[in-house]
């Protein structure tokens, strides 16, 4: 009889021995290198529990160790960055991140903690359980501890969740999760609540009389925390965990903890031995024995399917997961890396053979639809060109953030149907705003040598931001458009040294009524250390694109006024007035006139003149004349500069303001030679004239022209043929021994 109920018992264990599809999926995951974007942060300090088998723990050398100390590690490989680990009591633990002491701890998401931090997508669930003393009541439901001391640890989500529950039972707040289990078996506490897994291992590791009196109950995921607002951090963490999942690594970790972090049977065999001494007096009793096997083969088929439930639940996260990593969460489609490693695993599978065009398009008014219609509209919009890129047949496609979206199809000839169907209505309503639309693309043939999905879609992006450059709707790549790498150092060096390297330049302006200078014009130049002087036609258009030319002009107003206050505080009765160039980017800017306004404080606003080019007073006509007018009204005057070559009336730009109007050097240099040059130069003058305005002409480069000029009533004439732009120190030279040529 003995031996048949040994028998039933290795039957009942046997049965819970489930293998584990987490355990044994061998499914291939790609290994197809990943671009790896420089992590946000380098070092990633994670806090954690010291009382946490087998998900972390100190050892007994103090060190770290577990699954999930294992997993941070994997994470840390993915970036490049690396991970401390300081485990310590739960509270302390949380208190760290909160304080900034610690970056980012695994637990579990709540709705309170949820005011305190953000979370990532979750990596693994664990269930609660009830821990009674072994000698005292097996509590197995919450409902039978009314009036009992239930043990919880500080700042445990077990201890959240009683408070809100509200039972009535008394709490006993112990300082972790150890401490928890200890106070039942010190009788302090009828139960312990805490998570199961854990707490199963800190009952064997500490030879605690205490043991699992429930069945799983309370089931909740597992992430990692970061103090709230930390997105990038987070974004971070997301894009390590979703990588590890791809890669294989997470299946890795989780295989070598599966057989301690996976649920597991309790009290199955205290059952049975108990059972066998109640049924050996019964052992005759056949009937009765046949009720026991059936009642334990039910226990264990119940057991068995509860914990296979699990384990689909937990394969099912998983798969949850890989598709979160993969796809975008506003459009569904795929992201960035899981776009690349796509293009990559084609062009690996068709080599030689392989033609991918690859079409990038952004939408180029997303910041105006945000500024005006608030983000709900933006990512609606987002959302619906999302799903219509999803439906081009023969096309994988993907979004890579900020309206910027990819689309790779395997013949060149689709590119331009596959463009048309892109740019369809989106939207049934009229008043609905339709994104609007620029494309660049490359093809694979028109590189010699094997391409890969990172460089064809830079190929693909310098089209698009080519035709953005040139206001057209699609360009295609070609050799010829690829940046300036002198460019790209350039621009590199201001956003290193700021305004450092430059240095200003005056070109005089002769009175020819005078015979004396008495104005300059500022104008700036690159002293670049190994490139040497850089002129402004190289740097300028690249500043206005970057956005660095706010920060450029305002130096040399600052440059200027200096030179204002020395030339004032030195001689008062011969000021030297100085004209600067601004542009439409400082017309627009709201804070151009309060910067204004506080730089000229200490010298005469009246020495100070602004230039515009003609074409940005009439791109920024109406903020233009506001803008005049103010300045204005601080004293300081306007010129129209390059007059002449955006065809506006006189009268006009006596509507803004201005004072004087520079001639082009276009009409200026012909008009000896040119009638018609010298009809424009002679009729604005007298125009100019009659309307108050000084004129100044540019490219003054002969005697002759500087004498015809001098016949026609010109007030100022500026060229090579007064002086070149010179440094500071020569234009104090120049102002000491000047002689005009036209005396």
């Amino acid at each position: 009889m003995r031996s048949l109920f040994a028998v039933g018992l290795i039957v009942a264990v046997t049965a819970f021995v489930v293998p584990s599809s987490a355990n044994t999926d061998n499914s291939e995951v790609s290994q197809t290198q990943v671009i790896k974007p420089a992590p946000h942060y380098k070092t990633i300090r994670y806090a954690g529990s010291k009382y946490y088998p087998p998900l972390e723990w100190l050892d007994s050398n103090d060190l770290p160790q577990g699954f999930i100390t294992d997993l941070r590690s994997a994470m840390a490989t993915t970036d490049g960055s690396s991970a401390t680990f300081e485990l310590m009591l739960w509270q302390n633990a949380l208190d760290a991140v909160k304080s900034g002491d610690a970056d980012a701890i695994a637990l579990i998401p709540s709705e309170r903690r949820a005011k305190d931090f953000d979370f990532t997508q979750p990596f693994h669930y664990v269930p609660h359980g009830i821990f009674s003393h072994t000698d005292g009541v097996q509590y197995t439901q919450i409902d039978q501890l009314t009036n009992k001391i239930i043990a919880v640890a500080s700042g445990a989500y077990a201890q959240t969740q009683l408070q809100t529950m509200a039972g009535d039972y008394q709490l006993l707040n112990t300082a972790d999760e150890l401490d928890c289990l200890k106070q039942v078996a010190l009788k302090n506490a009828d139960a312990c609540i805490e998570v199961s897994t854990t707490s199963d291992e800190l009952i064997a590791m500490y030879d605690l009389p205490v043991q699992l009196s429930s069945g799983p109950f309370w089931p909740q995921p597992y992430a990692f925390g970061v103090k709230k607002g930390n997105t990038k951090l987070l974004a971070q963490l997301n894009e390590q965990l979703a990588t590890v999942i791809v890669n294989g690594d997470y299946e890795r970790v989780y295989k070598q903890w599966a057989h301690q972090i996976e649920s597991k049977p309790h009290g199955l065999l205290d059952i049975i031995y108990h059972a066998l001494w109640f049924f050996v007096p019964l052992a005759l009793l056949a009937t009765l024995t046949l009720c026991w096997s059936f009642t334990l083969r039910k226990k264990v088929a119940q057991k068995t399917r509860a914990l296979r439930a699990e384990l689909d639940h937990n394969r099912q996260l998983q798969q949850q997961i890989e598709f979160n990593a993969a796809h975008d969460n506003i459009t569904g489609l795929l992201t960035r890396t899981a776009f690349f490693n796509e293009i990559d695993q084609q062009l690996q599978a068709q080599q030689d053979n392989a033609e991918v065009t690859l079409i990038i398009t952004q939408i180029s008014n997303l910041e105006s639809m945000i500024t005006v219609f608030g983000y709900d509209t933006a990512f609606t919009t987002v959302a619906r060109l999302g799903e219509r890129l999803n439906t081009l047949p023969n096309a994988i496609s993907a979004h890579f953030g900020s309206g910027l979206f990819a689309i790779a199809v395997n013949d060149s000839e689709q590119v331009e149907h596959t463009i048309d169907n892109i740019l369809e209505p989106l939207f049934a309503d009229a008043t609905d705003i339709e994104p609007q639309l620029v494309f660049g693309y490359a093809d694979t043939l028109c590189s010699i040598e094997p391409i890969k999905a990172a460089e064809l879609v830079r190929r693909a992006i310098t089209a698009l931001t080519y035709a953005q450059r040139k206001k057209v709707k699609v360009s295609h790549y070609r050799d010829s458009i690829e940046p300036d790498a002198n460019n790209l150092r350039l621009l590199n060096d201001f956003q290193k040294f700021g305004c450092r390297q430059f240095v200003l330049h005056f070109q005089p302006q002769l009175d020819l009524a005078k015979q004396s200078v008495s104005h300059v014009e500022a104008l700036i130049r690159w002293q670049h250390p190994e490139l040497g002087l850089i002129p402004p036609y190289q740097f300028i258009p690249l500043l206005e694109e970057s956005g660095g030319i706010k920060q450029l002009t305002r130096w040399v107003i600052q440059q200027a006024v200096e030179r204002l206050k020395q030339d004032e505080s030195a001689n008062e009765s011969k000021p030297l007035m100085i004209s600067v160039n601004i542009s439409s980017h400082d017309l627009v800017d709201e804070d151009f006139l309060p910067f204004v306004r506080k730089v000229i404080g200490d010298i005469n606003p009246s020495h100070l003149v602004f230039e515009i080019t003609e074409s940005e007073l009439i791109e920024e006509s109406e903020r233009a004349r506001e803008v005049i007018q103010k300045l204005a009204s601080m004293g300081i005057g306007s010129a129209v500069d390059d007059f002449g070559t955006g065809y506006s009336s006189l009268a006009y730009l006596n509507d803004l303001s201005v004072q004087e109007i520079k001639l082009d050097r276009l009409f200026v240099k012909n008009i000896c030679s040119n009638k018609r040059s010298y009809k424009i130069v002679k009729s604005t003058i007298d125009l100019a004239h009659d309307l108050g305005l000084y004129t100044v002409a540019e490219g003054v480069e002969d005697r002759e022209t500087l004498e015809q000029l001098k016949q026609l009533g010109c007030d100022r004439i500026q060229g090579y043929y007064i002086a070149k732009p010179m440094p500071e120190q020569e234009l104090n030279l120049f102002l000491e021994s000047f002689k005009s040529p036209g005396s």
